[in-house]
């Protein structure tokens, strides 16, 4: 597996790209775990659950670099499902660290 600061610089990626991910959505938790190669509970239906990408994205979030807005699922729910999930986005500091990102990169 990836160090923290790697997965970090891919999730801070990523999150520009879609804009707003949450763990509920399947293609964006199968992109993380093979991009970082995390422990992933397979699930028979639904987003597989990743512990490393809850804690990635809290740990962000409580360093400012994302913002989490908490979203219903409303009609969308599903018994086994929870009825909301956390969305993540990227803060003014989080954009802050994409472009220090690609100036370091370039």
């Amino acid at each position: 597996m990836i160090t923290y600061k790697d997965r970090r610089a891919w999730l801070l990626r990523a999150i520009a790209t879609e804009k707003f991910v949450d763990v509920l959505n399947t293609h964006f938790v199968d992109d993380y775990v093979n991009a970082t190669g995390a422990k992933v509970i397979v699930m028979t239906w639904g987003a597989n659950r990743c512990r490393f990408l809850s804690s990635d994205l809290m740990r962000m979030h409580n360093a400012g670099l994302l913002q989490k807005h908490r979203i219903g699922l409303g009609c969308n729910w599903q018994p086994g499902f929870p009825k909301w999930v956390n969305s993540y986005s990227l803060s003014g500091i989080g954009k802050d660290e994409i472009i220090y990102l690609e100036k370091t990169e370039a």
